[in-house]
């Protein structure tokens, strides 16, 4: 009855730290989806400019697509002269069966489609080798880990950048809906603002 009862005991707690464990990771999966920083406001004295920046990072959920996810920084710079400037930064990383990503970004604002003229685009191939572990117990009950194997995680990664004009950015100062587009192979890319997000870009247009 003794052996049963802590048997039991032991199931009901490894069930338990599971369940935590599970609760955790799920939390930290939704905290992650959609991950917004601090808006930076930096002084560049080599430049003698204002520089406002805001980082996004969104990481895909519907997997309709081979994206893992898009970092997305928004940077406005105001000389000393007045002159502005609104230019973005995308890093996508797709996984290894994506296709290239084709040289064009498409803004669609409250369903009005704008084509964007891109400045730089970069591509790289990252290959990430894991050792594959395993715990044998020995002939004298000591345990230790041996590796049984290797994966190999490939990813694809693409960097562009590309400059807002005014009637753009005026644009989405009075929208209510802002898409980025991309496309890679059969695959359509969307990056959706909107909400606390697109307020979020609309407070870095307008800073001053």
């Amino acid at each position: 009855m003794y052996l049963y009862n802590q048997t039991m005991r032991n199931l009901h707690s490894k069930k338990l730290i599971k369940a935590t464990l599970m609760l955790v990771f799920l939390s930290f999966f939704m905290q992650s989806c959609h991950l917004t920083s601090k808006i930076l406001v930096e002084k560049d004295i080599v430049y003698s400019s204002k520089r406002i920046k805001w980082n996004y990072t969104y990481t895909n959920r519907s997997r309709k697509s081979h994206l893992l996810w898009l970092e997305q920084s928004v940077v406005k710079e105001i000389k000393a002269n007045n002159e502005i400037s609104y230019k973005v930064y995308d890093v996508l990383t797709f996984s290894s069966k994506s296709f290239q990503l084709e040289d064009r970004v498409f803004l669609i604002i409250d369903n009005e489609v704008l084509p964007v003229i891109l400045e730089n685009l970069e591509y790289e191939n990252v290959k990430n080798i894991v050792e594959n572990r395993e715990d044998v117990v020995t002939s004298d009950s000591t345990k230790v880990s041996v590796v049984t194997g290797y994966s190999e995680d490939n990813m694809k990664i693409a960097k562009i950048s590309y400059e807002l004009n005014n009637e753009v950015v005026d644009k989405i100062r009075n929208s209510n809906q802002v898409l980025f587009r991309y496309y890679s192979g059969p695959d359509m890319v969307t990056l959706k603002l909107k909400g606390f997000n697109l307020n979020r870009l609309k407070k870095v247009l307008n800073e001053s």
